[in-house]
């Protein structure tokens, strides 16, 4: 069993200098998929906000995980809440 088996797509945009979109794009990336995480609601700038699934993507991955990116994996379609690294990779809260 591999542990990141799963590749999500995160929608990436590039801006001008007043904050416009001119380009938007999908970057595939691997992942680990938690989808279990009944119940789990994290704090977010005083806002308690319930998460929907999980990602854990390993160092190697070099994808910007931006809040508010929109992001596909394994039929499940979500926002990024928090990015948060650790001694693997990073963790991504993605919410529905």
């Amino acid at each position: 069993m591999f542990r990141y088996q799963y590749t999500a797509m995160i929608a990436t945009s590039q801006k001008d200098e007043n904050g416009d979109i001119i380009s938007q794009s999908q970057t595939a990336f691997l992942c680990d998929y938690q989808p279990n995480v009944k119940d789990l609601a994290i704090s977010v700038g005083g806002s308690s906000i319930p998460i929907s699934f999980i990602l854990l993507v390993p160092k190697s991955c070099i994808v910007s995980f931006d809040t508010g990116s929109d992001i596909t994996c394994n039929g499940s379609t979500g926002t990024v809440v928090l990015a948060v690294p650790y001694k693997f990779g990073k963790i991504i809260y993605v919410k529905g």
